[in-house]
C-alpha cells in the first residue's frame, strides 16, 4: 500500500465531492441528490453510502488500488460532515 497515493486519491475525493455537493445541509449542489418516494416518505441515499457500499464491493472483490480507495474515503470523509449524515428518511 502506498501511504502517499492513498493520501492523493482522499484529497482528490474530498475536494470533488466539497464542490460538487451542496454547502449545507439540505442544499442542492451540482449533482442532483440521490432521493426518491416511498408512500409519505422521502428516502435519502446520501453519497457517502454510496461510496462505502462500492468500496465494500471493491474489498469484498480482491480489487485495490490506492488511489480508487483514497479517492472513495475522501467521498465518505467529506459527507460524514454534514450534520444530518444520518438522517435517511423524512416526511413528504
Amino acid at each position: 500500500m502506498n501511504k502517499l497515493i492513498l493520501l492523493l486519491g482522499a484529497i482528490c475525493g474530498f475536494t470533488i465531492s466539497y464542490f460538487l455537493s451542496g454547502k449545507t445541509e439540505g442544499q442542492q449542489g451540482i449533482i442532483k441528490s440521490f432521493i426518491f418516494t416511498v408512500g409519505q416518505y422521502n428516502v435519502h441515499i446520501h453519497h457517502w453510502i454510496i461510496a462505502l457500499i462500492i468500496l465494500i464491493a471493491l474489498l469484498y472483490f480482491g480489487f485495490y488500488n490506492d488511489f480508487v480507495h483514497g479517492l472513495l474515503l475522501g467521498l465518505i470523509i467529506q459527507g460524514l460532515m454534514y450534520r444530518d449524515f444520518y438522517k435517511f428518511i423524512s416526511h413528504v
